[in-house]
Formats: C-alpha cells, structure tokens, sequence
C-alpha cells in the first residue's frame, strides 16, 4: 500500500517541538490530572491494574460519552485512540476500493489521504467562503455518482473555526437520506464553541449520519489520545471488527481519566475553561488583524485557530517555511487544507506565547522585501 504523506502531521512531527514558538495547535492549552480527578480518584488511579481492561472501553465509559449525544446508548459508541482512529475505521467499514467518497474542503484531510491510500476515489467540494464557509448542497448532491459511499466534512471546522448552521445541518441530513450516502461529521471541536454555551451536534439527524469525536480539543486533554464514533449499533460492530487489527483498544488508565472529564460537573468545567482561554486568544488575533491590509478572516466561532487569508503573491507553505526559519515561529499553511493563500494560526495557547509569535509574524512581513 502507498500512503501519501499527511503533510500536515508530518509537517508538526518534525518542527512542532524545535521551534521557539508552536502556533499550529488548533485546541485548548492543556488541562492537568488534578483538573479532572479529585484526591481519592487520584489514589483510585494509582492502585489502577495495569491490565487489558476493557478494550472496548468500560460500560461506564461508553455510557459517559453517549450522554453528550441525545439519543444516543452505549451500543452507539465506539471506542478509540484517538478521533483519527475512530475516522479511520469509519472510512475502512464503509467503502473499500473502488468506492468513491466526497470530501468536503477545507479539511484536516487525513481521510483524503486514507482513502486515496486505499484505493478510494475522492472528490473534493469547498464550502463557501463568501458565506461563512457554509456547504454547498447543490454542489455535493452533483458530486454523488453510483459507488459514492460517504460524504465527510469537520463541525466545527478544521481550520477555519466556523460552524455549521442548524439549516446548513438539516439540509447535509436530508440529503443523506435521500441518496442513501453515509453522512460523517468530524465534531472533535465540538465544545469549543467562544459565544455559546451549547455544543450542537448533527447526530439523530439523519438515519445515515454518524459522528467521530474525543477529548483532544475542545476538553484540552490530548494525551489521553481517546475518541470514539457514534452511529448504528451495525456500523459500531463492523469497526470493532477492524479495530482488532489496529489498537485492538485503548489503555485503562486513559480510559479512567476520560470517564470523570465527560462526567458533570467536570465536564462543564474543563469546557468553561476552554471557552475562556479561547475567548481570550481570539480576540488578541481581532486586535492584530485590525487595519491590517491585505489581511482578512471569517471570525471563528469555535476552536483555538485562526484561517487567515492574506493578498501577497506567495505559496503558504513557502511562507509558512520561511517564518519558521527566519523567526522560529510555526503556523500550519492552508495548503495543508486543501485552500491557499491562508495560513492557520493557533490561538489556543498560552497567552505570552501568542504574543510572542505574532510579534514574529510582523517582524518576518517587515523584513521579508519580497512580500512589500
């Protein structure tokens, strides 16, 4: 099998710990333990065995996430190492090759990439920009041929930050139904909503919609690596089936601590503190951005990154190469998404530290002849 390279990891892999500033992490500054457990589950975890568990998360795990799920049960849930694991056995359980999906742009493109290693053809479609990066109907319903088995898009958007409409929402479920193509929904931002209290889902929407999620974002705690899918109990089966052959499960302790994070009230506490930390960094990227030529963005509604779009004539991974090495500043290029003339700057991060790296920006546009 020939896999293309996911730029965008890669990219991250190599340079995200070299540089002086890290502005390509799209969630939350992290969240500690002890901002999750109180002093007896910490003793609790500490007498954990450190066996297999249950490797297809515990009951009560399992019964914790399908709670952030209106009508959704235990049997709905997958559990996973992570959202990327959980999309990857979706997309293994539902096409195969010589199959076609749609991918819908700008995208994390990590199922792009799987499918195309697969031997799946992709078609992407972009949202529309000039409105609010909302989906174009009309656009994927013509894009649906014969093998057409999924239609996959990010809720909050990776990298945009946007949201869906609630109509925009009905009207991707009704066309899932209608055509029978599975409907996936990305929702690992969902929580990180800045001005709203609410984390709407698409799932119960639609017969053939399913979701994959986990705590990386939104709740902050990405070492835990813990996600899941929510669908059918069938399609729940199916990937457990294929898990057997990846991760065969996740670890007990990872397993424990994600348990109390989705569980009230801490649950709400790790989101609040989210939304506040990304309340603030946004608007400091406001504040750089205004009256700012030849910069613009679609403000984002959730999530720690900024997409902005700039006028100058260079490629965005040219840019975003040599602000690295001019600067030691790292932002993620919107090529990486499928959309140029972008580059995606985290603003989830601790506050000096965004400072500091858009101070950098402005010094590499100053110095850089080329770009005035």
């Amino acid at each position: 099998m020939r896999i293309p390279t996911f730029i965008l990891e890669r990219s991250q892999t190599l340079y995200e710990n070299d540089v002086a500033i890290n502005l390509t992490e799209s969630g939350v500054h992290p969240a500690a333990i002890s901002d999750i457990l109180s002093e007896a589950e910490l003793a609790e975890l500490a007498a954990l065995p450190l066996g297999y568990g249950y490797t297809d998360g515990t009951p009560s795990l399992r019964d914790a996430v399908a709670a952030w799920y209106p009508g959704a049960g235990s049997e709905n849930v997958l559990i996973a190492h992570g959202s990327s694991e959980a999309n990857l056995l979706t997309l293994m359980a539902l096409a195969e090759r010589g199959d076609h999906i749609i991918v819908v742009v700008p995208n994390f493109m990590q199922i792009d990439g799987l499918a195309h290693s697969l031997g799946i053809d992709v078609t992407q479609v972009a949202l529309r920009p000039g409105d609010d990066w909302q989906p174009d109907i009309a656009a994927l319903e013509a894009a649906i041929g014969p093998r057409t088995k999924l239609i996959t898009l990010c809720d909050p958007n990776n990298p945009t930050g946007t949201t869906l409409t609630q109509s925009s929402r009905r009207a991707l479920a009704e066309l899932s139904d209608r055509t029978g193509v599975w409907l996936h929904v990305d929702e690992i931002y969902r929580g990180s909503e800045i001005d709203a209290v609410d984390a709407p889902t698409i799932y119960g929407m639609g017969k053939r919609v399913i979701v994959t999620g986990g705590l990386a974002k939104s709740f902050g705690c990405p070492g835990l690596r813990m996600g899941w899918m929510i669908g059918p109990q069938a399609l729940v089966a199916e990937c457990h089936r294929f898990q057997d052959y990846t991760s065969i499960g996740t670890g007990v302790v990872s397993q424990f601590i994600a348990e109390r994070a989705l569980r009230e009230p801490v649950r709400g506490k790790l989101l609040s503190r989210g939304r506040h930390i990304l309340a603030a960094g946004r608007q400091r990227v406001a504040k750089w951005l205004d009256g700012r030529d030849g910069w613009s963005w679609v403000v984002p509604q959730a999530s720690g990154m900024a997409f902005l779009r700039y006028d100058m004539d260079v490629p965005s991974e040219a840019f975003v190469d040599g602000l690295r090495r001019a600067k030691g500043v790292f932002v993620c290029a919107g090529s990486w998404f499928g959309i140029e003339g972008h580059i995606r700057v985290g603003f989830g991060v601790d506050p000096h530290h965004l400072e500091s790296g858009l101070a950098g920006i402005d010094d590499y546009l100053r110095e850089e002849r080329s770009f005035n």
